[in-house]
């Protein structure tokens, strides 16, 4: 994927608070299953799929399936590459 559509899928995926809020949640716990979201989001589970896949198509996570479970990470090297800092400046421990 070119850098700059890259870059686009990724403000575009960040500009939406709950993509954030999960990207935030993964910088924090590490791997974490879409049952772990279910407890932190009460949305229905075809719209936390459609963010799921925003965030994944932008590779900002990379997602892995264990039997029935679905489980997502930050894909490091994108987000360093894109946003630096994002880490630092986002993370609880920067507020």
């Amino acid at each position: 994927m070119k850098f700059e559509k890259q870059a686009v899928r990724i403000f575009k995926a960040l500009g939406d608070d709950t993509r954030y809020r999960i990207i935030r949640l993964l910088l924090e716990r590490g791997e974490l299953s879409c049952a772990d979201f279910d407890r932190e989001f009460h949305l229905s589970k075809s719209a936390m799929s459609h963010h799921y896949r925003v965030l994944e198509n932008s590779g900002l996570i990379t997602t892995r399936k264990a039997g029935q479970h679905i489980y997502m990470k930050i894909n490091k090297q994108v987000l360093e590459r894109f946003l630096p800092d994002f880490e630092k400046v986002h993370s609880k421990s920067g507020e």
